[in-house]
């Protein structure tokens, strides 16, 4: 019978797992809740990656899980194996941490890691990445006209600023109020790498502020995002914004009978993919029939084209057709 090694202590992951990873794991947990997965399964992940987060604490002095390289994930598996550790058990915890890495990967709005570096170990099954939601124009646009007739004011706002400025949703996070209404971009907020930009919006934008503003009245919070009004007023939190993404999903269901399972950061990519197609609603404030990519990587505040490109829909296939007369009217 394979041998089986207790990897997790509670004192260990109290005391000695960094803080960047505890958080990394609640943010995936969250995630996870909001694509239905059972409590059972959820758990089963939790313990994997809490397991593994004990070694890290214990033999790398608690080292980001997102600053390994492939021979520390291997250092970890080769060692489960040499303890007598089942192939079975092996393969699981190397899923559960894959899963965990790719997650990091496609959510750009707090993680700055491009390659999963499990992506290439040998003996774990393949896994499906979550898919992007890319929102059309008229979608957004449905979403936010409930928003709007149900009086949910702030939660319009976020959607239309955040589909205006392609931001990720830590940014939008740090956007205050003053002066919003007297222009077309915000405070000075501080990106990936500590950049620090201002977030750009337009006419439409204003006006649901305006109805926002209006429904706030007086407090002293300078976030733009609050819980509660006057003297009870509170800055929302960094959760606060994924759950309202995730409540969108049955409002878009409920009127157009899609099942969208959008999140935060499809704004980003539908913001960019819609200014680069045209469709975009915010073209006609500055009389443009799209935007080129070179500017769209300025407005993501993208360090390359090729990211910006990443962020849009694969069109080879489209092209290539296009190439050989199977489609565009031939």
């Amino acid at each position: 019978m394979a041998k089986r090694i207790n990897l997790f202590d509670q004192g260990v992951y109290d005391n000695k797992v960094s803080a960047d990873n505890k958080l990394l794991l609640e943010d995936y947990v969250m995630e996870l809740k909001s694509r239905g997965l059972s409590e059972k399964t959820i758990y089963q992940y939790q313990s994997d990656i809490k397991a593994f987060y004990c070694w890290l604490a214990l033999n790398m002095d608690s080292k980001y899980i997102l600053d390994l390289k492939k021979r520390d994930f291997r250092r970890f598996f080769l060692k489960m194996n040499d303890n007598g550790t089942s192939s079975a058990r092996i393969n699981r915890f190397q899923s559960s941490i894959r899963n965990l890495l790719n997650f990091a990967v496609e959510d750009d709005d707090e993680y700055d890691y491009e390659i999963n570096a499990m992506s290439s170990i040998k003996g774990m099954k393949g896994e499906s990445v979550r898919e992007i939601v890319f929102l059309t124009d008229d979608q957004v646009n449905i979403l936010l006209d409930y928003l709007l007739k149900n009086e949910r004011y702030q939660q319009a706002l976020y959607v239309s600023l955040s589909y205006d400025s392609a931001a990720r949703r830590n940014e939008i996070l740090q956007v205050e109020k003053n002066n919003f209404l007297e222009s077309a971009f915000t405070n000075e907020v501080v990106g990936k790498r500590g950049k620090k930009f201002r977030l750009y919006y337009f006419e439409r934008t204003k006006d649901i502020a305006k109805k926002y503003f209006k429904e706030r009245g007086n407090d002293n919070v300078d976030s733009l995002w609050v819980v509660g009004n006057g003297n009870e007023a509170t800055a929302r939190s960094y959760e606060s914004l994924y759950s309202w993404a995730i409540g969108f999903r049955r409002i878009l269901f409920d009127e157009t009978g899609e099942e969208i399972n959008l999140n935060p950061h499809s704004f980003r990519h539908s913001s960019l993919t819609n200014y680069e197609n045209g469709s975009h609603s915010s073209l006609k404030y500055f009389g443009k029939k799209n935007l080129p990519i070179k500017i769209l990587k300025v407005l993501a505040n993208h360090e390359s084209i090729d990211t910006t490109q990443s962020y849009l829909p694969d069109k080879d296939e489209e092209l290539l057709m296009g190439a050989l007369g199977l489609i565009g009217g031939n």
